[in-house]
């Protein structure tokens, strides 16, 4: 799990319910996801008698997506695996050298990716942050927490994770985030990751508000990332700059497949191009040390100056600061190391444009 990896961004690709309720989809989503190096794929792990009445509507981006109005359950439902897929794509995810990572809906979801799952890293979904069931028996001593944030403000997540970790580990104090308890604080915070999130799929880019990854960051000094709901490849690499270090993209085999999340997932071929732009603005970002570059060394010796003489000098001669200049090249003596040379004696004659030596 590289996600104790500060250097590199984990990017996980989400393939949710783009399978459409098909196994063999599903294993060619990892195939898929293999080959465009991402560093984890996840599923969905719900029974749709478990998560909405019959009669719940469904939200208004799956009616634009799907293009007709039916119940969430019986969409869900259509969705559905059964959980021995789940078990044997964990096992194809392992032969393509992916992770394998599943988010869960409620309490028998949670009980069977324990008992059976056993991943490191589970995902709570941005709709169960404020599921007192489900996040009330999660167990921060089996496995890591992704906690998504979407639709919700500091006071929610903030309950979240002391309902999460069992504890009152945050406080909530004129709209700001305090820790309470700087002991249990030491224990989560490499055990719960946010995920700085906007749910509605596609997200227009205006609705975005990526400064708030730097907000959670700081207001609760966790590992910060964003699931990226856009159409497009490039909001992402911006977040990867404002500080996110994990990266959740949806990804399906055909933008044209019938589903409330193909229309704004990336296809194989831009999750590629997605994952080589993150790639190269972790290159672009560098490394927080401020020193020269190596591609800056023959420059320091043309462009920068040295100390040169404006006029002659004798041997024995006392330097005076106002004989002294900075001239190209800056292969010489730099000029903030005159102090050291001038009221004293000149060990030897200069002639006006010598470098001081």
């Amino acid at each position: 799990m590289i996600l104790n990896k500060k250097s590199k961004t984990y990017i996980i690709a989400e393939a949710g319910v783009n399978h459409n309720g098909s196994f063999t989809l599903a294993k060619k989503l990892i195939e898929q996801a293999n080959r465009c190096r991402v560093d984890a794929i996840k599923f969905q792990i719900f029974k749709a008698e478990n998560i909405a009445l019959k009669n719940t509507k469904m939200a208004d981006y799956q009616i634009r997506n799907l293009k007709q109005n039916i119940s969430q359950y019986k969409m869900l439902n259509k969705l559905e695996l059964e959980p021995h897929h789940f078990l044997e794509l964990k096992k194809v995810a392992k032969k393509n050298k992916i992770d394998f990572l599943v988010s869960v809906f409620d309490e028998k979801s949670l009980f069977f990716f324990e008992k059976k799952i056993k991943s490191k890293v589970i995902k709570i979904p941005s709709g169960e942050i404020t599921n007192y069931f489900l996040l009330k028996r999660l167990n921060l001593n089996k496995y890591k927490i992704i906690l998504s944030t979407g639709m919700s403000n500091l006071k929610e997540i903030k309950d979240a994770i002391n309902l999460i970790a069992n504890h009152e580990v945050y406080k909530f104090k004129n709209g700001k985030i305090f820790i309470k308890d700087k002991k249990k604080f030491n224990f989560i915070k490499n055990k719960i990751f946010l995920l700085h999130c906007i749910s509605d799929y596609p997200t227009e880019e205006k609705y975005l508000n990526l400064r708030c990854i730097q907000t959670l960051e700081k207001q609760f000094n966790l590992k910060i990332g964003f699931s990226d709901h856009t159409s497009g490849i490039d909001c992402s690499s911006i977040s990867v700059a404002l500080g996110a270090q994990i990266i959740e993209k949806h990804f399906t085999l055909d933008n044209k497949m019938r589903g409330p999340d193909h229309s704004s997932s990336l296809s194989p071929k831009n999750l590629k191009k997605f994952v080589n732009r993150i790639r190269q603005t972790e290159i672009v970002l560098g490394n927080h040390i401020k020193k020269a570059q190596k591609c800056e060394y023959a420059n320091m010796r043309d462009i920068r100056k040295s100390i040169t003489f404006k006029l002659d000098v004798k041997k024995n001669q006392i330097i005076k600061e106002d004989s002294l200049t900075a001239k190209r090249p800056g292969n010489g003596i730099s000029p903030m190391m005159v102090k050291r040379y001038v009221n004293k004696k000149s060990k030897r004659s200069y002639k006006k444009d010598d470098l001081l030596k």
